[in-house]
């Protein structure tokens, strides 16, 4: 018996093991035989193949120099990086873990720097001079003053905008256009942008402080609604993609307990109550809020402590070294 022979043996024996009542297919012996041969037959790569390997090749040596080749380095924040003010006119970013200093971005001369907001690919700093203010821009390619100020304060960027209050009135820079929207009558204590232009006011008039919000890219806050946040006064707000977030007190009889809430810019509504956790006593005093792409909130108290909450898990996170202002995402 020949070698095909006896694999025709096998194979018809092996079917009729596997399909006792049924019939194969006509085909079926012919196919399991061709499949035997070229086992046993030597391999000889197609010459397609190695002309195609020979592509790949060079195309992946073509990306390994493009990648090789030096960029300039954006000055926005890494994941799992924030924004520190340090040493005077020291801006430095931190690893949000270990608080180990990673890289300095910009020293500020002149004078000293009381808020801090990064943006994409932009960080924004406001800073106090003998002779007024002034806020800066911090980019790839440097940094210039964007505006002086009589007392900027509550700097917030999200989404190619800038806002901060200047006395009176608040400033928002759009598409490097300014726009000075009066707040008369209100006492403004911290802003915030949503992705899609909505100006979030933190505000007293007379009273407790609000939650007020305007519409898409607003000309004045006239008739910005007030959203309805309990009975506790928020102590800061940031924007949340196309929400904002509010760090409130988690009881307002006991102000050693926060949790940042998320409401609808739209609608006001809220979307997340958010998780209690301990703080030092809560006081009027500076309180930072900043979330990063992550959706991660940043909790920022100077000399007193700083929280990273993602979702419902609160970590307790290291203080940057010489730190007066809140340090920001």
């Amino acid at each position: 018996m020949n070698e095909l022979d006896r694999d025709t043996e096998l194979v018809r024996a092996r079917l009729q093991r596997a399909v006792a009542d049924v019939e194969p297919a006509p085909d079926a012996l012919p196919t399991l035989l061709s499949a035997a041969r070229r086992r046993r037959a030597p391999y000889r790569r197609p010459t397609f193949l190695i002309v195609a390997a020979a592509a790949v090749v060079a195309v992946f040596a073509g990306v390994a120099v493009s990648v090789q080749t030096p960029t300039p380095q954006p000055v926005s924040v890494r994941p799992g990086d924030y924004l520190a003010a340090v040493n005077g006119g020291v801006i430095a970013s931190f690893d949000v873990t270990s608080g180990r200093e990673r890289t300095e971005l910009a020293r500020i001369d002149g004078g000293e720097v009381t808020d801090l907001a990064g943006d994409a690919d932009r960080v924004y700093a406001a800073v106090s001079t003998a002779d007024g203010g002034r806020v800066v821009e911090v980019a790839a390619g440097g940094q210039r003053q964007l505006a002086e100020t009589a007392d900027g304060r509550a700097l917030t960027a999200n989404g190619g905008r800038l806002a901060y209050a200047d006395g009176d009135r608040v400033v928002v820079w759009a598409g490097g256009a300014r726009r000075d929207l009066p707040t008369p009558g209100l006492r403004v204590l911290d802003l915030a942008l949503s992705g899609d232009g909505r100006l979030a006011l933190l505000a007293e008039r007379g009273g407790p402080a609000e939650l007020l919000l305007t519409g898409p890219e607003p000309t004045t806050v006239e008739g910005a609604e007030r959203v309805p946040t309990g009975s506790c006064a928020p102590l800061a707000i940031t924007g949340a993609g196309r929400d904002i977030a509010v760090l409130e007190p988690a009881d307002c009889t006991a102000l050693d307990r926060a949790r940042v809430a998320t409401y609808a810019a739209d609608t006001g509504r809220k979307i997340a109550a958010g998780t209690p956790f301990a703080t030092p006593q809560l006081t009027a005093g500076p309180v930072g809020l900043s979330t990063d792409v992550q959706g991660r909130a940043l909790v920022a108290m100077p000399g007193r402590g700083q929280w990273l909450v993602d979702g419902a898990q609160i970590l307790p996170i290291p203080l940057p070294r010489d730190c007066r202002v809140p340090a920001t995402f």
